[in-house]
This record gives structure tokens, sequence and C-alpha cells, in this order.
């Protein structure tokens, strides 16, 4: 998550913090794909991720920009948020880093 946490450390005090965080989020819109959500609106990701709406649209100007997320709208006006295919691939490494015992924070 380097990208990333380069983006988020101006945003946060915490930079472990904020990788925890972004983790999070990209879990929650993994488990909405599992779910067979392609997207979620953001008052649901905010829900999920248990971040507020001031953070999540922090982090997710920090995931758009590596490219791990994209926001679209739906025809009903309502903006949607998910994975792109390297959003996933992210997920998927941090998936199996946990999964060895290495912690995301450093």
């Amino acid at each position: 998550m380097d990208d990333a946490r380069a983006g988020v450390a101006r945003h946060d005090d915490d930079p472990g913090q904020a990788v925890q965080d972004l983790a999070r989020l990209l879990q929650a819109l993994g488990d909405g794909q599992r779910e067979g959500r392609e997207a979620m609106s953001l008052p649901r990701l905010a829900k999920r991720s248990a971040l507020p709406m001031s953070t999540l649209l922090r982090y997710l100007s920090v995931l758009t920009d590596a490219g791990w997320v994209a926001l679209d709208d739906s025809k009903r006006g309502v903006q949607l948020a998910h994975l792109t295919a390297s959003g996933t691939a992210q997920l998927r490494s941090l998936d199996e880093q946990l999964d060895g015992g290495q912690s995301v924070v450093p």
C-alpha cells in the first residue's frame, strides 16, 4: 500500500491507522463483490467500513489516484465505488499477507 499510504499521510496524524482504514475500505469493497455487488454506494461503504463520510471521501481520493478504486454515477444519480482489477489484486495481496501472519502496518 505504499502508493496509497503516501497520499493519506497528509490527511491523518497516524499513518498506521490510515493504512488499517484503507485496508478495511478495500476489504469492504471486496466483501461487497463476493456478495454480488459490483459497486457500492458511498453511504453504504461508509457504514460497512465504519468510516465517517469525510474520511471515506479522502481515502477514496487516494485509492482512485492509485488506480485501485473507481467511482461511477448510477442512473439514479448516486455515486458508486468499485474495485478495479488493480484494487482486486491489491486486496488479494493484502489477504495473502494477513494469512501469512505479516502485518499490514509496518
